[in-house]
Order: C-alpha cells, then structure tokens, then sequence
C-alpha cells in the first residue's frame, strides 16, 4: 500500500512538472502590449516603461553591456550579462527591443560570459518583465 501512494504521489508531481514545462516552451509569442505599463506622465528623456533609460555600450573583447537606469530614483539595473555584438561568422547579432509604453524587454543574442548552469553557445532570445527594479526572466528561446 506504501508503495501505490508513493507510485501515485510521483504521477502526480512528474504530470504536474511536464504540464509547466510544456506551457512554459509554448509561450514564445509574448507581446509587448501585454505587459503595457499604465501612468499618466512620461518622464523627459524616458525609453523605456515611461521612466527608464535604456542605454547599451560596447564594453571591450567584442561584447556589448548594457544598464536600465530608473529616472525617478536614479538607481541603475545592470543587464543580465554581457552578449557578444555578433557570432564568428558575423551573423546573430546582438539585439534588445523594448517599448516605452511597456516593461517587457527582449534581449537576443549570444551570452559573452555564460555562466556554469548557461549551454556557452547558441543565439538565444530571453524575455524579461521589469518588475520593482528587477529583471525577471519569464522566457527562454532558441532563435
């Protein structure tokens, strides 16, 4: 009997893994608009979420970083990582596309420094909610 509740049990948690797996691979047609940003006022010089900066620059060893500094606060999030400006072959190039009216950001490219847990090769597209001055990745895809 002890061993049908464990074999129940661990249906239960695999169907329930497998089931958020799936929805999270089918999840790659993420819109700006649904995650549109409602204020009043666009802050002067904003690009981004009507209060943010947006600014890349090329930070040495072909690689771009990047920063999203709140207007308001002046408090500055770093981007995830740095990315390469493109792939050996000069194809992939680094991209990131944002709106002002939105906080979704959508950063393409190749990782320059990938961490252990990160596959080093591969373009790949991260979508990320800006939420309380943080980057929160909600996507991950392959190109």
């Amino acid at each position: 009997m002890k061993i049908f509740k464990y074999a129940i049990l661990s249906f239960l948690l695999f169907s329930s893994g497998y089931t958020n797996a799936n929805q999270n691979k089918t999840n790659t047609n993420l819109n700006f608009a649904d995650y549109s940003v409602k204020t009043k006022a666009k802050i002067k010089n904003a690009n981004f979420a009507y209060e943010y900066l947006v600014k890349v620059y090329g930070c040495g060893g072909g690689a771009i970083c990047g920063e999203i500094r709140n207007l308001l606060s002046n408090t500055v999030i770093a981007l995830p990582n740095a990315y390469l400006i493109e792939d050996e072959n000069g194809e992939n190039e680094f991209s990131i596309e944002y709106h002002l009216d939105s906080s979704l950001i959508i950063i393409s490219g190749i990782l320059a420094d990938p961490d252990v847990s990160e596959n080093k090769d591969g373009y790949k597209r991260r979508y990320y909610n800006l939420i309380n001055n943080k980057l929160e990745l909600i996507n991950l895809n392959r190109k």
